[in-house]
């Protein structure tokens, strides 16, 4: 529900970067079980943030790529740190994908800054407010408690420290790198580090990656029923509800998180929420299928030389004991 309001929205009113209306919904929905004051003060909080960094971003970078670098990377220790450590995961997370895909829009010739910051500030109350419509009318029965696993503090350090290297590894190879159409290759590179372990990286990059397949097949399934109708909007909104409830329907049962459902969720959102009248979803659906498994997998690999340094060290090792992560059971209902 909410993201077909947010891809309805847009879709009218004929606004820029539609992907952000699309996307955010699903995000603010499906990374957190409830919705309150302070989930949507978070939410609206980490898009506020994600704007003033991504300017002081191209300030710095204007003058100094290292120094911008450098000022990448201790923005990354503060994110993963409020998700490794604080109540405010939902802030931090959204922050760090928010950022790493505006800087890298951004510093692209063919974005306009000014549209862009404010499709990402409008897409933000848009989710907010649909967000709340959706609880209204659906609301939770459950009675859910977040609580913190606890962590000892050499793996809360690795987790902070993998999280920012590796996060600052993909904005440094993306600003040095042409990749104009890689926005999800981008976003992908974040998404994996959100376990913020190599164990828990596999499994999301493997979700991941099947995610967009399935998300990226029914795109294209849509292409070929409307083929030059897709301009449509009264014969794409009912197409994209159904992959959308179908996708969410699996994100609910999978109950793990952003796994298989979520990823095609958001990989259906990027692709139709960008998508115009002159738009080849094929050529754009292979090129996001192949651009995210080869993002995932070198992400993959900064993440394991990233811990194989870390853990040479008595105060950043992660508890990894033969092979195999050990870390504490997360609350139940989080």
């Amino acid at each position: 529900m909410g993201s077909v309001l947010g891809l309805t929205l847009v879709k009218l009113m004929d606004w820029p970067f539609g992907v952000f209306f699309a996307v955010y919904p699903i995000l603010l929905l499906g990374l957190v079980p409830v919705f309150n004051r302070k989930i949507a003060i978070q939410f609206l909080g980490s898009s506020v943030a994600s704007i003033l960094l991504v300017n002081l971003l191209l300030v710095l970078g204007s003058f100094s790529p290292l120094i911008s670098l450098i000022t990448f990377f201790a923005f990354a220790a503060w994110c993963f740190s409020l998700m490794a450590r604080t109540p405010f995961f939902l802030f931090g997370a959204v922050t760090m994908v928010s950022t790493s895909v505006m800087v890298h829009l951004a510093s692209h010739p063919f974005a306009p800054r000014t549209d862009l910051f404010t499709a990402q500030f409008m897409a933000t109350l848009a989710a907010i407010f649909t967000s709340a419509l959706a609880h209204a009318l659906l609301p939770e029965r459950r009675v859910i408690q977040m609580r913190l696993p606890d962590k000892p503090a050499p793996l809360v350090r690795h987790q902070i420290l993998l999280g920012a290297i590796c996060a600052t590894a993909s904005y440094a190879a993306f600003q040095i790198l042409d990749l104009q159409d890689s926005l999800s290759a981008q976003a992908a590179t974040v998404l994996v580090l959100f376990p913020m372990t190599l164990a828990g990286g596999r499994v999301a990059a493997w979700t991941r990656f099947v995610g967009t397949l399935f998300g990226s097949a029914y795109a294209l399934a849509m292409q070929i029923v409307l083929y030059s109708h897709v301009s449509h909007l009264a014969l794409l909104v009912p197409l994209y509800a159904s992959g959308m409830l179908l996708f969410a329907t699996m994100h609910v049962r999978e109950g793990a998180g952003p796994a298989i459902g979520f990823g095609a969720a958001t990989a259906i959102a990027v692709l139709i929420g960008q998508l115009s009248p002159q738009a080849d979803l094929y050529g754009v659906s292979l090129y996001r299928l192949g651009s995210v498994a080869v993002a995932s997998l070198l992400m993959l690999l900064c993440i394991f030389a990233t811990q194989t340094v870390l853990n040479l060290f008595p105060a950043t090792r992660d508890g990894t004991k033969a092979g195999r992560q050990v870390e504490p059971k997360p609350a139940s209902g989080t």
